[in-house]
């Protein structure tokens, strides 16, 4: 896998070049330094029991990769997918809010 941008974290980005106006460098910068920190996921139904990671990075594969080896399972298991589907969830809640708070 190429180290590239998380793709979920690259459409709210792109959301929010389409609706905040100057503010856009602001908000992205606020959404990729949360991403950095957060410990994702933290909504997953499909495993409770899932390990939370901080990827310190926006890179998908630096997110990944921990989560894998921490949980010790493989790139295409369930739980890796699993756990991409509640991370994204993670990021639209929190560009929403971030989105509701600005524009109020």
């Amino acid at each position: 896998m190429e180290a590239s941008l998380c793709g979920t974290l690259a459409v709210a980005a792109g959301f929010i070049g389409l609706v905040a106006g100057d503010k856009q460098n602001a908000l992205v910068k606020e959404l990729f330094d949360w991403y950095k920190t957060a410990e994702l996921p933290v909504y997953n139904p499909d495993f409770p029991d899932h390990e939370v990671t901080v990827a310190e990075s926006t890179m998908c594969y630096d997110s990944v990769s921990k989560f894998i080896q921490k949980e010790d399972v493989a790139f295409g298991s369930p739980e890796r997918s699993s756990r991409c589907a509640g991370v994204a969830a993670e990021v639209v809640r929190k560009t929403a809010t971030m989105l509701n708070r600005e524009f109020a």
